[in-house]
């Protein structure tokens, strides 16, 4: 019946309820008899990582005990016990008081750097004189290595090194796009799922308090209106006065970071505060030479590209034509690094190791011209240079960005006709202007205001040449699509504009660079290698410099110095009388060019 059927559902329900406060009070008892006991455990065996082989400072240990205390008192399973426990967790794992004992051997040293890394030797001297310095101090703490350079010239590698050199733990943590200070210093512990910053975890993972750590892409940091300025918490971390006592919001109490040898890196100066880069000991990495990039080709590039595609274990040589090396070097892989190199020589032997497991196995691989082709397709960069010859109103200037040197074409152009057409209403146009285009960043263009205002000056005055007061002239940087920035390009652009009002083309063959005050002074540069590697490549014959770069001329290897005549110029009256020699006598009055009263 419906009331047995009631009755029995009533004594099941019941049975399970008492099964299930049996259960319960097993678990609780169990928990009170051995909960302790565990937890006991968890703490002896936490106290014993901390202390073993360690010097614990004094305040860090009271602030274990204290915790340690808070954990006992506290349900096994509940929350906040969890929360202490992986806190005593971290706090054990440090290595306080352990100190790996470095190798200061300047022979080794010298070794290691040049096992790993070809050429690069001004940077190699600056490392081994500041191991020097520290042999004789007895330690190689007080000083920040900032290593800077295009992408792919061996900035990690080049601080990984001087770990091995030093025979130190070595621990990388990148900072590219972080914007919360919180990253470095940790989040407080109230917050859940906090967790230490990437300092303390890259000592955790050391193991040693004198560790060798890349504070990796610097200049790449973000900034966040919200959580502040990681800039800013990294001048407290890098300053020997202050990170002797570094307190991460998480551990929150003091650790000593003035023993780890710390190693930054970026690509360029611009994005870095001036307060930080003040902490920074600036170290310059250049673009690889085409010498130097064939020979670490052959070094390390073509080894481990081997050993990648497995041709190596096939007892097959590989036999890769010193032209084809050119090649490959100067139209698929024309950056200042070898990144892009180790790529394409990567992918041109995975083609190869493809072609021997289909079958195909000749006594030996050889690399061709036209198999090069075939391999990685038409080359990325133009044999020829855009003009062989310049015509009037065209410049070949040289740039550097971050991914190294290039040539830098400026076209100026008339680009108003009707006053000059004798049309009907000509007179009432206003045609003398400047118009510019090229993804000119803000410099730029205040670049190109500048050498507009000296060109038509020095036009008007020294050569008696109106035409750019009446005409409204257009000048343009090609590649459109390629953001370009920097006043370096004021020499050349004023040249553009002078061989535009002149209808003359400028001599052939001329690279140039320098920026240009109102005055007509050509000011000093930067990235003198890179642009002088570009010229090289290019084919040019000669290149225009500032006369305060000589110096930095003159510190190039003579095999990157050879074959190109340089100018070393103060004045722009100088520049004039290089690309116009046949138009020198021009000039109607001696003195300071286009000088403005």
């Amino acid at each position: 019946s419906f009331a047995d059927v009631g009755q029995l559902a009533q004594a099941n329900i019941a049975q399970r309820k008492a099964q299930e406060f049996y259960d319960e009070v097993q678990r609780i008892v169990k928990g009170v008899v051995e909960g302790d006991k565990g937890k006991a455990a968890i703490i002896v065996k936490l106290r014993n990582q901390l202390t073993n082989g360690k010097t614990v400072p004094e305040h860090v240990m009271k602030v274990f005990e204290e915790e340690s205390k808070r954990y006992l008192s506290l349900d096994e399973m509940s929350p906040e016990a969890n929360i202490i426990r992986g806190y005593l967790e971290w706090v054990a794992a440090l290595p306080f008081g352990v100190q790996v004992k470095e190798d200061i051997d300047l022979a080794h040293a010298r070794k290691i750097l040049d096992e790993d890394h070809y050429g690069l030797e001004d940077v190699k001297q600056r490392v081994l004189e500041f191991i020097a310095a520290g042999k004789l101090r007895g330690n190689l703490t007080g000083k920040v290595l900032l290593l800077v350079g295009p992408p792919g010239v061996g900035k990690t590698s080049f601080s990984s090194s001087i770990a091995r050199a030093l025979g130190r733990p070595y621990a990388r943590v990148s900072l590219g796009g972080e914007g919360d200070p919180s990253m470095l210093k940790g989040h407080r512990k109230t917050y859940i799922g906090a967790y230490p910053g990437k300092l303390v975890a890259a000592l955790r993972e050391c193991g040693s308090e004198n560790p060798v750590i890349l504070l990796d892409e610097i200049d790449k940091l973000g900034k966040s209106e919200f959580h502040g300025d990681p800039q800013s918490a990294l001048l407290e971390v890098l300053d020997p006065n202050q990170n002797s006592a570094f307190t991460d919001n998480y551990l929150d109490f003091p650790i000593d970071l003035s023993k780890i040898l710390f190693i930054c890196s970026a690509n360029i100066l611009d994005t870095i505060s001036a307060p930080l880069l003040d902490r920074l000991d600036v170290i310059q990495l250049s673009s690889y030479t085409r010498d130097e990039k064939r020979a670490i080709f052959y070094r390390h590039l073509l080894p481990r590209a081997m050993n990648s595609s497995g041709l190596d274990r096939v007892g097959i040589p590989v036999e890769i034509e010193p032209k084809v090396i050119d090649i490959l070097i100067d139209q698929y892989a024309r950056e200042a690094g070898v990144r892009s190199l180790e790529q394409l020589t990567k992918r041109l032997l995975e083609k190869l190791a493809f072609q021997v497991v289909s079958g195909n196995r000749p006594p030996v691989l050889k690399v061709t011209e036209e198999a090069l082709t075939k391999h990685l397709g038409l080359p990325k960069f133009p044999k020829e240079r855009y003009f062989r010859e310049t015509p009037k109103g065209v410049v070949c200037g040289l740039a550097y960005t971050e991914f190294g040197g290039s040539i830098l074409y400026i076209e100026a152009t008339q680009s108003s006709f009707l006053a000059a057409s004798g049309l009907t209403g000509a007179s009432q146009q206003v045609v003398a202007g400047l118009k510019t285009t090229g993804s000119l960043g803000k410099v730029m263009k205040e670049s190109m205001q500048i050498a507009y205002s000296f060109a038509k000056s020095f036009a008007f005055r020294d050569l008696a040449n109106s035409f750019l007061e009446t005409n409204e002239v257009h000048i343009h940087c090609p590649e459109g699509a390629v953001p370009k920035d920097g006043p370096s390009a004021g020499v050349a652009i004023v040249s553009a504009l002078l061989s535009l009002a002149l209808q003359r083309p400028l001599k052939q063959h001329v690279g140039m660079t320098g920026e240009i005050s109102l005055r007509g002074k050509v000011l000093k540069i930067g990235g003198v290698k890179e642009k002088t590697l570009a010229a090289k490549r290019e084919g040019l014959q000669e290149v225009i410099f500032p006369k305060d770069n000589e110096e930095d001329v003159r510190q190039l290897p003579e095999t990157l110095r050879e074959g190109l005549h340089f100018h070393f110029v103060r004045d722009y009256r100088e520049v004039y009388s290089i690309l116009f020699p046949s138009a020198a006598a021009d000039l109607q009055r001696p003195g300071e060019a286009g000088a403005i009263a």
